[in-house]
């Protein structure tokens, strides 16, 4: 189901949806090679216009998963606590979609800021539902 009054980025059964900041380098790119429904968002300032956000939300409708996507320069704990207070925020519209995927991608991902106590607590609750990757994420979706 979208989300009732925001329209989506992509159409409906769009086979390639990339997540991208203008004037960014970061970019996540989902391929739909089963032709499935999917609606995709931008949250930052439009959905959530105030407060810690990420920047995206993908949906696949026919499979009923939904990744929240944050683009970063390099803080991955940040960036985990957007991703954190996005799902708070829009929890009534994404549940259907549970669990939920968390996907960061940032220019850098320095081992010491992966290594830190607040990323360590994100990494161990959301497990293989967190990906995090350097300046281009692709993937099926």
């Amino acid at each position: 189901m979208p989300i009732a009054g925001y329209m989506s980025l992509c159409k409906e059964r769009a086979p390639i949806i990339s997540s991208r900041d203008k004037g960014g380098s970061q970019t996540h790119i989902a391929y739909n090679r089963g032709s499935s429904v999917v609606t995709h968002y931008q949250v930052d300032g439009v959905i959530i216009k105030s407060g810690n956000k990420c920047d995206f939300l993908l949906i696949n409708e026919d499979k009923k998963t939904a990744y929240l996507i944050e683009l970063k320069g390099s803080d991955l704990s940040w960036a985990a606590m957007q991703l954190q207070a996005t799902e708070q925020t829009l929890s009534a519209q994404l549940a259907p979609y549970q669990p939920l995927q968390y996907r960061i991608v940032a220019n850098k991902c320095r081992t010491n800021e992966i290594e830190t106590a607040e990323f360590k607590k994100y990494r161990k609750l959301w497990k293989n539902r967190l990906v995090y990757k350097s300046v281009k994420y692709e993937e099926n979706i």
